[in-house]
């Protein structure tokens, strides 16, 4: 079985996401120094509310790996980055199926930490079950391997692909605050539909479904105590 080497990263979210890790088996944690609005690969910067953003000290950043934007208010999420090479036993070529084993290691390490029942933590298996704003919000949505807990969305999930590893990015949040998507985002410029208002998006964002949870650090070292053991 090859072990599993443990990092933790303590930076900014831009210099987290911009790094180059090797492709060996490794779990990265990131504990960034500024709160930042993360967008997915292919979002545009144009629906940032920059003026909002700059005077908060809200660093906007985009990641490599696909999906919608992350809101993370420092020292109230817990990010943790999986790195597995293309040769390793837990390499799967389909995607989606890919991290399935992402999401059993963290619902396990949710259930050891007491966070729930094992049997209430649900790891989606399915292809992307969309709602109106999962293509904008990375919690609007739920992806294969995302875990969620009666209904809401615990643990959110993207990967990136190389020709020698894939990496996968995880959060969890400590608190979810849909006011930080109004507040640093442009709606005004947001339109799901043609016949979308602003006051339709507002309603969607604060129905989208969030599970928050505590104990970040001991379910970090939960996640690196059964990475052990696969």
């Amino acid at each position: 079985m090859t072990s599993w080497r443990f990092n933790h990263l303590r930076d900014s979210a831009e210099a987290v996401h911009s790094r180059e890790l090797p492709a060996e088996r490794a779990i990265w944690r990131a504990s960034i120094s500024e709160s930042a609005v993360v967008l997915g690969s292919k979002q545009n910067l144009d629906i940032v509310n920059q003026s909002a953003c700059q005077p908060d000290g809200m660093s906007v950043v985009r990641r490599r790996s696909g999906g919608g934007v992350v809101m993370l208010q420092a020292d109230a999420h817990l990010w943790i980055d999986f790195v597995v090479p293309r040769d390793d036993e837990l390499w799967r070529d389909d995607v989606g199926e890919a991290m399935w084993w992402v999401g059993e290691l963290w619902a396990d390490a949710l259930a050891k930490c007491e966070i729930a029942d094992r049997d209430q933590l649900r790891v989606h298996r399915g292809g992307l079950e969309r709602s109106g704003l999962s293509d904008l919000i990375c919690f609007g949505g739920l992806g294969p391997g995302e875990v969620t807990l009666h209904g809401q969305k615990v643990v959110g999930i993207s990967q990136r692909r190389t020709r020698e590893m894939a990496r996968f990015q995880c959060v969890v949040h400590q608190r979810w605050s849909p006011d930080l998507y109004r507040k640093y985002l442009l709606i005004d410029r947001i339109k799901l539909h043609a016949s979308d208002d602003d006051a339709l998006l507002e309603t969607e964002i604060s129905r989208i479904a969030v599970a928050e949870v505590g104990g970040l650090n001991q379910i970090a070292e939960a996640i690196v105590e059964l990475a052990a053991k696969i």
